[in-house]
């Protein structure tokens, strides 16, 4: 499975990071699922914008540029609620309210799982 580090120090900040990028997969998101582990979110691209509807747990929802660049973050969105994201939006990471800490400004990349021999 692919995970998220940062880009300037090689850091790992989320180990798991699933990614939701067709339209099924982007409209169930997290609903109905049980909070992901400290290490674990959801990329969802493209996405300018997101509900909580049907969903179990607050999340802390962050806004990145085509670059990955973090623009915006909001946390604790609980269920129920919509997000209207930072202009320049084009993709957003979900993950468990409180499990990280993020910067805006932060550069972040996405490295490839380690999927084993075929």
């Amino acid at each position: 499975m692919p995970k998220l580090i940062n880009a300037l120090n090689g850091e790992t900040i989320l180990e798991q990071l699933e990614t939701a990028s067709t339209f099924w997969q982007r409209f169930k998101g997290l609903q109905l699922r049980h909070p992901l582990p400290a290490d674990a979110g959801l990329m969802i691209t493209p996405c300018s914008s997101l509900h909580t509807c049907f969903m179990r747990f607050a999340i802390d929802v962050v806004m990145l540029d085509k670059e990955l660049n973090v623009l915006g973050v909001r946390e604790n969105v609980k269920p129920w609620r919509m997000v209207l994201c930072a202009k320049q939006t084009t993709s957003v990471i979900e993950t468990t309210h409180g499990s990280r800490q993020w910067t805006v400004g932060q550069k972040l990349e996405v490295l490839p799982g380690n999927e084993g021999p075929a």
